[in-house]
């Protein structure tokens, strides 16, 4: 079912279909969540707080736009102002154990999770302004334009900071892999 169809029946008092939109981008809001904070226990409650929003303000999505636009909107605006509110928390690393069967050898896996858990951190460094249409082409799977209207900058904007976190990532990982060397 197409995300306008699914709003309609949220707005005309079908509340239990907004389930479906919860389920269907919870992921999307976790991992724009804890890229920002760093920390999967406030990034649980960023994810909440997102939805909550989202269903009182259900009546302000404007179809035009993707529906992943309009709540990865909202999940940028909600961990801005977490990270405002709390300045001074402590990031909390989590270990994402490795589950699946490889025939790759142990030593490469952790290598290549090492690598991965070294550049979402510099991801999460980024400024905020450069981190999330990032974010949201490369996770979230939009347009430039669609990134343009769900943060409301223009569209040379969009592919600037994108083209720059690009470079600003590419310039530390040559930086990461001289000191590997």
């Amino acid at each position: 079912m197409e995300d306008k169809v699914i709003v309609e029946k949220c707005l005309n008092g079908d509340t239990d279909s907004f389930e479906v939109l919860v389920t269907k981008y919870k992921k999307l809001v976790y991992s724009i969540a804890i890229r920002f904070v760093r920390d999967p226990y406030i990034a649980e409650d960023i994810t909440q707080d997102v939805f909550f929003k989202a269903y009182r303000k259900l009546d302000m999505y404007d179809t035009s736009m993707k529906f992943s636009a309009w709540i990865g909107r909202i999940t940028h605006n909600t961990c801005i102002d977490n990270i405002r509110k709390n300045k001074n928390y402590s990031v909390v690393s989590s270990e994402d154990p490795i589950i699946e069967d490889t025939e790759k050898p142990v030593d490469e896996i952790l290598i290549q999770k090492e690598r991965k858990q070294w550049l979402d951190e510099q991801i999460s460094l980024l400024k905020p302004g450069y981190k999330t249409p990032l974010m949201l082409f490369h996770q979230a799977g939009l347009s430039y334009e669609e990134i343009a209207k769900s943060m409301n900058v223009p569209l040379s904007i969009v592919k600037n900071r994108i083209y720059r976190a690009r470079k600003m990532l590419k310039e530390k990982m040559a930086e990461y892999y001289m000191e590997e060397a």
